[in-house]
Protein backbone atom coordinates (compact mmCIF):
# COMPACT_ATOMS: atom_id res chain seq x y z
CA UNK A 1 0.00 0.00 0.00
CA UNK A 2 1.32 3.44 -0.88
CA UNK A 3 1.53 6.38 1.52
CA UNK A 4 -1.55 7.88 -0.16
CA UNK A 5 -3.38 4.59 0.31
CA UNK A 6 -2.44 4.46 3.97
CA UNK A 7 -3.57 8.03 4.55
CA UNK A 8 -7.05 7.43 3.14
CA UNK A 9 -7.78 3.91 4.36
CA UNK A 10 -10.14 4.42 7.31
CA UNK A 11 -12.80 2.70 9.36
CA UNK A 12 -12.43 -0.86 8.14
CA UNK A 13 -11.87 -2.43 11.56
CA UNK A 14 -14.87 -1.26 13.53
CA UNK A 15 -13.49 2.20 14.40
CA UNK A 16 -13.32 5.52 12.65
CA UNK A 17 -9.91 7.26 12.62
CA UNK A 18 -10.37 10.81 11.39
CA UNK A 19 -8.08 13.84 11.20
CA UNK A 20 -9.54 16.86 12.95
CA UNK A 21 -8.77 19.00 9.96
CA UNK A 22 -10.96 16.78 7.78
CA UNK A 23 -14.22 16.92 9.71
CA UNK A 24 -16.03 18.40 12.66
CA UNK A 25 -15.38 16.70 16.04
CA UNK A 26 -17.77 13.86 16.83
CA UNK A 27 -19.80 14.23 20.06
CA UNK A 28 -18.56 10.88 21.45
CA UNK A 29 -14.99 10.20 20.51
CA UNK A 30 -11.43 10.06 21.74
CA UNK A 31 -9.30 12.95 20.56
CA UNK A 32 -5.70 11.72 20.58
CA UNK A 33 -2.89 14.29 20.55
CA UNK A 34 0.55 12.96 19.46
CA UNK A 35 3.79 14.81 20.15
CA UNK A 36 7.49 13.96 20.48
CA UNK A 37 10.80 15.30 21.74
CA UNK A 38 12.57 13.94 18.65
CA UNK A 39 14.29 16.36 16.27
CA UNK A 40 12.01 16.32 13.24
CA UNK A 41 12.31 15.54 10.42
CA UNK A 42 15.84 14.27 11.16
CA UNK A 43 14.68 11.25 13.17
CA UNK A 44 11.24 10.97 11.63
CA UNK A 45 9.41 12.54 8.70
CA UNK A 46 6.53 10.05 8.61
CA UNK A 47 3.97 9.57 11.40
CA UNK A 48 1.90 6.42 11.02
CA UNK A 49 -1.26 6.30 13.16
CA UNK A 50 -3.18 3.07 13.69
CA UNK A 51 -6.31 2.03 15.58
CA UNK A 52 -6.66 -1.53 16.86
CA UNK A 53 -9.27 -3.51 18.74
CA UNK A 54 -8.63 -6.42 21.05
CA UNK A 55 -6.59 -8.18 18.41
CA UNK A 56 -3.13 -7.01 17.43
CA UNK A 57 -3.88 -6.56 13.73
CA UNK A 58 -5.48 -3.70 11.91
CA UNK A 59 -6.71 -3.62 8.32
CA UNK A 60 -7.47 -0.28 6.76
CA UNK A 61 -7.49 1.78 9.98
CA UNK A 62 -4.31 3.71 9.40
CA UNK A 63 -3.39 7.26 8.54
CA UNK A 64 0.04 8.40 7.35
CA UNK A 65 1.00 12.00 8.04
CA UNK A 66 4.06 13.83 6.78
CA UNK A 67 6.25 15.56 9.38
CA UNK A 68 8.10 18.41 7.70
CA UNK A 69 9.45 20.01 10.86
CA UNK A 70 8.63 21.04 14.43
CA UNK A 71 5.55 22.99 13.32
CA UNK A 72 3.96 19.74 12.08
CA UNK A 73 3.51 18.55 15.68
CA UNK A 74 1.55 17.88 17.77
CA UNK A 75 -0.88 15.99 15.54
CA UNK A 76 -4.45 15.29 16.70
CA UNK A 77 -6.90 12.73 15.39
CA UNK A 78 -10.28 11.40 16.42
CA UNK A 79 -11.36 7.83 17.11
CA UNK A 80 -15.06 7.03 17.10
CA UNK A 81 -16.21 3.63 18.45
CA UNK A 82 -18.90 1.83 16.52
CA UNK A 83 -19.72 -0.46 19.40
CA UNK A 84 -20.55 0.79 22.88
CA UNK A 85 -17.87 -0.20 25.39
CA UNK A 86 -15.44 -1.44 22.72
CA UNK A 87 -11.81 -1.77 23.83
CA UNK A 88 -9.60 0.40 21.67
CA UNK A 89 -5.85 0.62 21.32
CA UNK A 90 -3.85 3.12 19.31
CA UNK A 91 -0.39 2.90 17.84
CA UNK A 92 1.90 5.69 16.59
CA UNK A 93 5.18 5.19 14.75
CA UNK A 94 7.59 7.98 13.80
CA UNK A 95 10.12 6.99 11.16
CA UNK A 96 12.04 8.25 8.12
CA UNK A 97 10.92 7.81 4.53
CA UNK A 98 14.01 5.78 3.60
CA UNK A 99 12.95 3.13 6.10
CA UNK A 100 9.62 2.50 4.37
CA UNK A 101 9.13 -0.62 2.31
CA UNK A 102 7.02 -0.88 -0.87
CA UNK A 103 3.88 -1.00 1.31
CA UNK A 104 4.75 2.30 3.00
CA UNK A 105 5.26 0.63 6.37
CA UNK A 106 8.53 1.04 8.29
CA UNK A 107 11.20 -1.64 8.14
CA UNK A 108 13.78 -2.15 10.85
CA UNK A 109 13.99 -0.87 14.42
CA UNK A 110 15.24 2.70 13.80
CA UNK A 111 11.98 4.40 14.79
CA UNK A 112 9.90 5.47 17.77
CA UNK A 113 6.95 3.15 18.31
CA UNK A 114 4.24 3.44 20.96
CA UNK A 115 1.09 1.41 21.60
CA UNK A 116 -1.44 2.28 24.32
CA UNK A 117 -5.00 1.62 25.37
CA UNK A 118 -7.60 4.35 25.32
CA UNK A 119 -9.37 5.12 28.63
CA UNK A 120 -13.13 4.71 29.11
CA UNK A 121 -15.01 7.08 26.82
CA UNK A 122 -16.79 9.97 28.48
CA UNK A 123 -18.22 12.21 25.81
CA UNK A 124 -15.38 13.91 23.98
CA UNK A 125 -12.29 12.49 25.70
CA UNK A 126 -8.94 14.20 25.08
CA UNK A 127 -5.84 12.04 25.63
CA UNK A 128 -2.08 12.45 25.09
CA UNK A 129 0.27 10.04 23.32
CA UNK A 130 3.91 11.09 23.44
CA UNK A 131 6.79 9.55 21.48
CA UNK A 132 10.06 9.67 23.41
CA UNK A 133 13.55 9.50 21.92
CA UNK A 134 14.46 7.29 24.88
CA UNK A 135 12.41 4.67 23.05
CA UNK A 136 14.12 5.11 19.68
CA UNK A 137 15.09 1.69 18.38
CA UNK A 138 12.71 -0.25 20.67
CA UNK A 139 9.82 -1.48 18.47
CA UNK A 140 6.55 -2.38 20.16
CA UNK A 141 5.20 -5.94 20.24
CA UNK A 142 1.42 -5.45 19.84
CA UNK A 143 0.73 -9.19 19.86
CA UNK A 144 2.31 -9.39 23.31
CA UNK A 145 0.75 -6.12 24.52
CA UNK A 146 4.25 -4.71 25.06
CA UNK A 147 5.56 -1.27 24.22
CA UNK A 148 8.50 0.89 25.24
CA UNK A 149 8.43 2.56 28.66
CA UNK A 150 10.13 5.98 28.24
CA UNK A 151 11.42 5.92 31.81
CA UNK A 152 13.29 2.64 31.31
CA UNK A 153 13.87 2.76 27.55
CA UNK A 154 12.72 -0.87 27.41
CA UNK A 155 9.60 -2.91 26.73
CA UNK A 156 6.83 -2.93 29.35
CA UNK A 157 3.07 -3.67 29.41
CA UNK A 158 0.94 -1.30 27.35
CA UNK A 159 -0.26 1.67 29.42
CA UNK A 160 -3.59 3.47 29.40
CA UNK A 161 -3.27 6.91 27.79
CA UNK A 162 -3.60 9.79 30.27
CA UNK A 163 -6.20 12.51 29.90
CA UNK A 164 -4.74 15.58 28.26
CA UNK A 165 -5.94 17.73 31.14
CA UNK A 166 -3.88 15.65 33.58
CA UNK A 167 -0.58 15.99 31.69
CA UNK A 168 1.63 18.69 33.20
CA UNK A 169 3.81 19.32 30.15
CA UNK A 170 4.03 17.97 26.60
CA UNK A 171 7.35 17.36 24.83
CA UNK A 172 8.42 19.90 22.24
CA UNK A 173 9.81 18.57 18.93
CA UNK A 174 13.61 18.71 19.07
CA UNK A 175 13.75 19.12 22.86
CA UNK A 176 15.52 15.80 23.49
CA UNK A 177 18.54 16.88 25.61
CA UNK A 178 21.00 14.49 23.96
CA UNK A 179 20.40 16.13 20.57
CA UNK A 180 22.15 19.32 21.66
CA UNK A 181 25.55 19.79 19.94
CA UNK A 182 28.68 19.43 22.07
CA UNK A 183 31.27 22.12 21.23
CA UNK A 184 35.02 21.52 21.31
CA UNK A 185 36.81 22.87 24.37
CA UNK A 186 39.32 25.17 22.76
CA UNK A 187 40.87 25.17 19.27
CA UNK A 188 41.94 21.97 17.55
CA UNK A 189 45.69 21.17 17.46
CA UNK A 190 47.64 22.12 14.35
CA UNK A 191 46.73 19.99 11.36
CA UNK A 192 43.49 18.79 12.95
CA UNK A 193 39.84 19.80 12.66
CA UNK A 194 37.42 20.21 15.57
CA UNK A 195 34.38 17.96 15.16
CA UNK A 196 31.59 19.02 17.55
CA UNK A 197 29.84 16.15 19.28
CA UNK A 198 26.24 15.19 18.63
CA UNK A 199 23.81 12.42 17.85
CA UNK A 200 23.44 10.55 14.56
CA UNK A 201 22.45 7.20 13.08
CA UNK A 202 25.38 4.88 12.45
CA UNK A 203 24.83 2.58 9.47
CA UNK A 204 22.29 2.56 6.66
CA UNK A 205 18.62 1.57 6.40
CA UNK A 206 19.03 0.36 2.83
CA UNK A 207 20.88 -2.69 1.50
CA UNK A 208 23.46 -2.38 -1.23
CA UNK A 209 25.44 0.54 0.16
CA UNK A 210 28.32 -1.43 1.64
CA UNK A 211 31.41 -3.01 0.15
CA UNK A 212 30.86 -6.19 2.12
CA UNK A 213 27.66 -8.07 2.88
CA UNK A 214 24.62 -5.81 3.18
CA UNK A 215 23.93 -6.74 6.77
CA UNK A 216 27.29 -5.42 7.95
CA UNK A 217 25.94 -1.86 8.13
CA UNK A 218 22.51 -2.82 9.47
CA UNK A 219 20.60 -2.29 11.64
CA UNK A 220 21.21 1.40 12.20
CA UNK A 221 22.40 2.36 15.66
CA UNK A 222 21.63 5.61 17.49
CA UNK A 223 24.99 7.04 18.59
CA UNK A 224 25.98 10.00 20.75
CA UNK A 225 29.53 11.30 20.40
CA UNK A 226 31.52 13.78 22.41
CA UNK A 227 33.57 16.44 20.65
CA UNK A 228 36.82 15.25 19.08
CA UNK A 229 39.57 16.43 16.79
CA UNK A 230 40.39 14.61 13.56
CA UNK A 231 43.43 14.94 11.32
CA UNK A 232 42.52 17.12 8.34
CA UNK A 233 44.66 14.87 6.12
CA UNK A 234 45.86 11.31 6.04
CA UNK A 235 49.16 10.70 7.80
CA UNK A 236 52.03 11.17 5.37
CA UNK A 237 55.23 9.31 4.63
CA UNK A 238 57.19 12.25 6.04
CA UNK A 239 55.45 12.04 9.41
CA UNK A 240 56.03 8.30 9.75
CA UNK A 241 59.61 8.56 8.48
CA UNK A 242 60.38 11.04 11.26
CA UNK A 243 58.85 8.73 13.86
CA UNK A 244 61.04 5.90 12.58
CA UNK A 245 64.18 8.04 12.47
CA UNK A 246 63.69 9.28 16.05
CA UNK A 247 62.90 5.81 17.38
CA UNK A 248 59.39 6.78 18.52
CA UNK A 249 57.92 3.73 16.80
CA UNK A 250 59.45 0.26 16.73
CA UNK A 251 58.61 -0.75 13.16
CA UNK A 252 58.29 0.88 9.74
CA UNK A 253 55.87 0.56 6.82
CA UNK A 254 56.65 -1.98 4.13
CA UNK A 255 58.91 -0.22 1.63
CA UNK A 256 58.33 0.00 -2.09
CA UNK A 257 59.89 -2.84 -4.07
CA UNK A 258 60.45 -1.76 -7.66
CA UNK A 259 62.01 -5.12 -8.45
CA UNK A 260 58.72 -6.94 -7.84
CA UNK A 261 56.55 -6.10 -10.89
CA UNK A 262 54.20 -8.96 -10.10
CA UNK A 263 53.51 -7.60 -6.62
CA UNK A 264 51.45 -4.68 -5.39
CA UNK A 265 54.48 -3.57 -3.33
CA UNK A 266 55.44 -1.42 -6.32
CA UNK A 267 52.74 1.04 -5.12
CA UNK A 268 53.96 1.35 -1.53
CA UNK A 269 54.85 4.97 -0.79
CA UNK A 270 57.46 4.47 1.94
CA UNK A 271 60.96 4.43 0.43
CA UNK A 272 63.01 3.90 3.57
CA UNK A 273 64.09 5.87 6.63
CA UNK A 274 66.65 7.93 4.68
CA UNK A 275 64.67 8.64 1.48
CA UNK A 276 62.34 11.65 1.69
CA UNK A 277 61.26 11.78 -1.96
CA UNK A 278 57.73 10.70 -1.10
CA UNK A 279 57.32 12.64 2.15
CA UNK A 280 54.23 14.52 0.86
CA UNK A 281 52.37 11.33 -0.10
CA UNK A 282 49.99 9.57 2.27
CA UNK A 283 51.70 6.59 3.83
CA UNK A 284 50.38 3.13 2.95
CA UNK A 285 51.44 -0.50 3.27
CA UNK A 286 50.95 -0.22 7.03
CA UNK A 287 49.51 -2.79 9.39
CA UNK A 288 46.78 -1.83 11.79
CA UNK A 289 49.22 -2.19 14.70
CA UNK A 290 51.66 0.24 13.08
CA UNK A 291 48.86 2.77 12.48
CA UNK A 292 47.86 2.55 16.14
CA UNK A 293 51.47 2.84 17.29
CA UNK A 294 52.12 5.90 15.10
CA UNK A 295 49.01 7.73 16.36
CA UNK A 296 50.04 6.97 19.94
CA UNK A 297 53.52 8.32 19.32
CA UNK A 298 51.92 11.54 18.06
CA UNK A 299 49.86 11.84 21.25
CA UNK A 300 46.69 10.78 19.46
CA UNK A 301 44.72 7.62 18.71
CA UNK A 302 42.91 6.01 15.80
CA UNK A 303 39.36 7.33 15.29
CA UNK A 304 36.51 4.99 16.08
CA UNK A 305 34.17 3.77 13.36
CA UNK A 306 31.44 6.01 14.72
CA UNK A 307 33.67 9.09 14.75
CA UNK A 308 34.92 8.40 11.24
CA UNK A 309 31.40 7.96 9.81
CA UNK A 310 30.06 10.98 11.70
CA UNK A 311 32.79 13.18 10.22
CA UNK A 312 32.50 11.70 6.70
CA UNK A 313 28.72 12.22 6.65
CA UNK A 314 28.91 15.84 7.87
CA UNK A 315 27.67 15.17 11.39
CA UNK A 316 23.88 15.14 11.77
CA UNK A 317 23.37 16.04 8.09
CA UNK A 318 24.36 12.40 7.38
CA UNK A 319 25.25 13.07 3.75
CA UNK A 320 26.08 10.15 1.50
CA UNK A 321 29.58 11.49 0.75
CA UNK A 322 31.90 13.99 2.43
CA UNK A 323 30.98 16.70 -0.11
CA UNK A 324 27.22 16.01 -0.16
CA UNK A 325 24.78 13.57 -1.72
CA UNK A 326 25.72 13.36 -5.38
CA UNK A 327 28.13 14.30 -8.10
CA UNK A 328 30.51 12.47 -10.41
CA UNK A 329 32.47 10.30 -7.98
CA UNK A 330 35.41 9.92 -10.39
CA UNK A 331 35.73 13.72 -10.47
CA UNK A 332 35.06 14.32 -6.79
CA UNK A 333 37.39 11.75 -5.19
CA UNK A 334 40.58 9.84 -5.89
CA UNK A 335 38.97 6.51 -6.80
CA UNK A 336 39.30 3.65 -9.25
CA UNK A 337 42.68 4.69 -10.66
CA UNK A 338 44.32 1.31 -10.71
CA UNK A 339 46.05 0.18 -13.86
CA UNK A 340 44.16 -1.59 -16.60
CA UNK A 341 44.28 -5.38 -16.79
CA UNK A 342 46.89 -5.29 -19.55
CA UNK A 343 49.33 -3.26 -17.46
CA UNK A 344 49.62 -5.53 -14.45
CA UNK A 345 50.01 -9.21 -13.67
CA UNK A 346 46.77 -11.09 -13.10
CA UNK A 347 47.75 -11.79 -9.50
CA UNK A 348 47.53 -8.06 -8.61
CA UNK A 349 44.03 -6.68 -8.19
CA UNK A 350 43.58 -3.04 -9.18
CA UNK A 351 40.26 -1.39 -10.05
CA UNK A 352 40.37 1.08 -12.95
CA UNK A 353 36.75 2.31 -13.07
CA UNK A 354 37.85 5.97 -13.00
CA UNK A 355 40.85 5.62 -15.31
CA UNK A 356 39.62 6.30 -18.87
CA UNK A 357 41.91 5.13 -21.64
CA UNK A 358 41.56 8.36 -23.65
CA UNK A 359 42.40 10.63 -20.68
CA UNK A 360 44.89 8.91 -18.39
CA UNK A 361 44.95 10.00 -14.76
CA UNK A 362 47.76 9.43 -12.24
CA UNK A 363 48.21 5.86 -11.08
CA UNK A 364 48.76 5.38 -7.37
CA UNK A 365 48.50 7.82 -4.44
CA UNK A 366 48.58 11.56 -5.07
CA UNK A 367 49.87 14.22 -2.67
CA UNK A 368 46.88 16.08 -1.25
CA UNK A 369 44.36 13.73 -2.84
CA UNK A 370 41.30 15.24 -4.53
CA UNK A 371 40.41 18.91 -3.80
CA UNK A 372 36.66 18.19 -3.94
CA UNK A 373 36.78 15.30 -1.47
CA UNK A 374 36.34 17.47 1.61
CA UNK A 375 33.71 17.81 4.34
CA UNK A 376 32.04 21.07 5.38
CA UNK A 377 34.44 21.22 8.35
CA UNK A 378 37.50 20.76 6.14
CA UNK A 379 38.45 17.09 6.61
CA UNK A 380 39.95 15.88 3.34
CA UNK A 381 39.97 12.59 1.43
CA UNK A 382 37.58 10.50 3.51
CA UNK A 383 35.88 9.06 0.41
CA UNK A 384 39.00 8.23 -1.58
CA UNK A 385 42.80 8.44 -1.68
CA UNK A 386 43.37 5.79 1.01
CA UNK A 387 41.14 3.43 2.90
CA UNK A 388 41.84 4.09 6.56
CA UNK A 389 42.32 1.88 9.60
CA UNK A 390 40.05 2.72 12.55
CA UNK A 391 40.07 1.68 16.20
CA UNK A 392 37.34 -0.97 16.17
CA UNK A 393 37.53 -4.69 16.07
CA UNK A 394 35.18 -5.63 13.26
CA UNK A 395 31.68 -6.91 14.02
CA UNK A 396 28.32 -6.45 12.23
CA UNK A 397 26.01 -3.95 13.92
CA UNK A 398 23.72 -6.80 14.91
CA UNK A 399 26.53 -8.35 16.99
CA UNK A 400 26.56 -8.08 20.81
CA UNK A 401 29.45 -5.62 20.63
CA UNK A 402 27.07 -2.99 19.21
CA UNK A 403 24.05 -3.89 21.35
CA UNK A 404 25.38 -3.57 24.89
CA UNK A 405 24.62 0.13 25.41
CA UNK A 406 20.86 0.00 24.94
CA UNK A 407 19.02 2.14 22.37
CA UNK A 408 21.56 4.99 22.66
CA UNK A 409 25.26 4.14 22.32
CA UNK A 410 27.57 6.75 23.86
CA UNK A 411 31.04 7.05 22.28
CA UNK A 412 30.96 3.39 21.17
CA UNK A 413 34.00 1.42 20.13
CA UNK A 414 33.87 -2.29 19.41
CA UNK A 415 36.64 -4.27 21.14
CA UNK A 416 35.40 -7.79 20.50
CA UNK A 417 34.79 -9.62 17.20
CA UNK A 418 31.43 -11.13 16.45
CA UNK A 419 30.96 -14.60 18.00
CA UNK A 420 32.49 -17.22 15.73
CA UNK A 421 34.05 -14.67 13.40
CA UNK A 422 37.72 -14.57 12.50
CA UNK A 423 39.56 -11.72 14.26
CA UNK A 424 39.88 -8.62 12.17
CA UNK A 425 39.83 -4.84 12.29
CA UNK A 426 37.61 -2.36 10.50
CA UNK A 427 38.75 0.11 7.91
CA UNK A 428 36.77 2.91 6.28
CA UNK A 429 36.57 4.69 2.95
CA UNK A 430 37.58 3.73 -0.56
CA UNK A 431 40.98 4.33 -2.12
CA UNK A 432 42.87 5.37 -5.22
CA UNK A 433 42.42 1.81 -6.54
CA UNK A 434 39.09 1.10 -4.85
CA UNK A 435 35.48 0.96 -5.97
CA UNK A 436 33.00 3.87 -5.94
CA UNK A 437 30.66 1.93 -3.67
CA UNK A 438 33.19 2.14 -0.86
CA UNK A 439 33.22 5.95 -1.01
CA UNK A 440 29.91 6.24 0.87
CA UNK A 441 30.21 7.52 4.42
CA UNK A 442 28.43 4.41 5.73
CA UNK A 443 30.51 1.85 3.82
CA UNK A 444 32.73 -0.37 5.93
CA UNK A 445 34.99 -3.37 5.51
CA UNK A 446 37.61 -5.28 7.47
CA UNK A 447 40.92 -7.06 7.25
CA UNK A 448 43.18 -9.06 9.51
CA UNK A 449 45.40 -6.95 11.75
CA UNK A 450 48.63 -8.08 10.08
CA UNK A 451 47.46 -7.17 6.57
CA UNK A 452 49.01 -4.30 4.62
CA UNK A 453 48.48 -3.03 1.11
CA UNK A 454 49.00 0.11 -1.00
CA UNK A 455 45.32 1.09 -0.74
CA UNK A 456 45.22 1.47 3.08
CA UNK A 457 46.63 4.21 5.28
CA UNK A 458 45.30 6.02 8.34
CA UNK A 459 44.63 9.31 10.09
CA UNK A 460 44.50 10.09 13.82
CA UNK A 461 42.03 11.57 16.28
CA UNK A 462 41.92 12.80 19.86
CA UNK A 463 39.12 13.83 22.26
CA UNK A 464 38.31 17.52 22.58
Amino acid sequence: MTARGLSTALAAAGFLLSALSACEPEPRQWLVSVSTDAPAPRFGDHLLLEVMGEGATCTGCMRLIGVDGPDSLPVSFGVVPREEGAAVRVRARLYRAEQAGPDGLPRGPALIDAVARLPPLDGETHVALDLSMRCFGVPSLPEQRATCDPEAGALAPEPVLPLLSEVDARPEPGSWPSAAPVPCQGPAPAGMVCVPGGVFLLGTPRPGYTIDLDELSQPERLVQLGAFALDADEVTVGTVRELVATGRIRSAPVARDIDAPGSDLVACTYLGASDGANDALPVNCVTRALAEEACSALGKRLPTEAEWEYAAGNLDDETAYPWGNGGDLCAMALLGRGRGSGEVDQDVFENSDCRPLDAPVPWGPVAGGAPSDVTALGVRNLAGSMSEWVADTFAPYAAPCWQSGGPLLVDPVCREPAPGAAPGFSYRGSSWSGYKLGARATARSHERASAFNPATGFRCAQPM
